[in-house]
């Protein structure tokens, strides 16, 4: 009986793809009983089935299995793999009968196709240009300065406030794609860090002063992670432009470590190529955030500051 039913699954397989279909039937003995069913036969029945497994996947995202029955089940692409490491491990101990069928691989990688990864990782991951220094100037007179402290969105406003602060932006940094967006950052694929760089005026505010707003701003003892967001782009850094900035920065942490109990995860390391980010970024909060609420980021102003508006 179970020979019978075999007999019944071979003549009537059919594998269907979106693009080309085949079905064919291997001729069986009518005089076989169920005394040839047996593991020999089953090998090498199932090496005749794993030669017929072709399949056409040009622009494929689905493969289609059905029987004579019209019972569909259907596999996405990503167990394609799968299927294909079961094919090669079947043996085939029959002449082959049908026509061979080229598989199409895609040139875009899968990973990105299934929306992980940075669909531009492939054309502009150039780390010899992301790792290099930030080569903007300041103002004359002023000095640049860059902290992560998780969002950006909320500690630019914090930094907006202070008196000496004479400009502020938003952007990406220490990461390893050139001139990524705020969707590749968001995959956390591309290790950039979502980051405010201060101009600042050294005679009216010191680097020490902006320290203290930035230890006040976030949590430095979680790591990759600010309340709600979670990530390596809303990790705790300072990212120093001077000999100067850096002793300051280690010191301060040194300072700040002995009124915490957990162990401070902030890195400090050199600032380096610093991406501005998309401009409904830059003065979020002041300009309304996604409430429509704007927030004041009037010098010396102590308003609670909302963190998405």
């Amino acid at each position: 009986m179970a020979s019978v039913k075999w007999k019944w699954i071979m003549r009537h397989v059919t594998i269907h793809t979106n693009t080309c279909s085949f079905a064919e039937s291997r001729p069986f003995s009518s005089s076989a009983s169920s005394s040839s069913f047996s593991p020999s036969s089953v090998s090498s029945s199932l090496g005749w089935l794993g030669s017929k497994m072709s399949f056409c996947a040009a622009a494929a995202s689905s493969v289609c299995i059905a029987t004579s029955s019209s019972r569909l089940v259907y596999a996405k692409t990503k167990f394609l793999p799968f299927v294909h490491r079961l094919s090669d491990k079947l043996s085939c101990s029959f002449p082959q009968t049908h026509r061979q069928i080229v598989t199409f691989k895609p040139s875009m990688n899968l990973l990105n196709k299934l929306g992980f990864g940075s669909p531009r990782a492939s054309e502009n991951m150039d780390s010899s240009i992301a790792q290099g220094p930030d080569d903007d100037i300041p103002a004359p007179g002023q000095q640049f300065a860059q902290f992560g402290a998780g969002c950006f969105w909320s500690v630019e406003l914090a930094f907006q406030r202070m008196p000496g602060v004479t400009k502020t932006e938003v952007g990406y940094t220490q990461g390893l794609l050139h001139n990524p967006s705020y969707e590749d950052v968001c995959t956390g694929t591309t290790n950039h860090s979502e980051v405010v760089r201060v101009q600042y005026d050294p005679k009216e505010c010191s680097f020490e002063t902006l320290l203290d707003v930035f230890w006040a701003k976030h949590d430095p003892t979680t790591l990759n992670r600010q309340a709600s967001d979670v990530g390596t782009q809303y990790r705790s850094g300072i990212y120093y432009y001077t000999p100067e900035q850096e002793k300051a920065a280690k010191e301060s942490l040194e300072q700040q470590q002995k009124q915490l109990s957990r162990k401070i995860v902030t890195e400090i390391l050199p600032a380096k190529k610093f991406y501005r980010a998309e401009e409904y970024h830059q003065q979020y909060l002041e300009k309304g955030g996604r409430f429509g609420f704007r927030q004041s980021a009037a010098k010396g102003c102590n308003d609670p500051i909302r963190c998405y508006g």
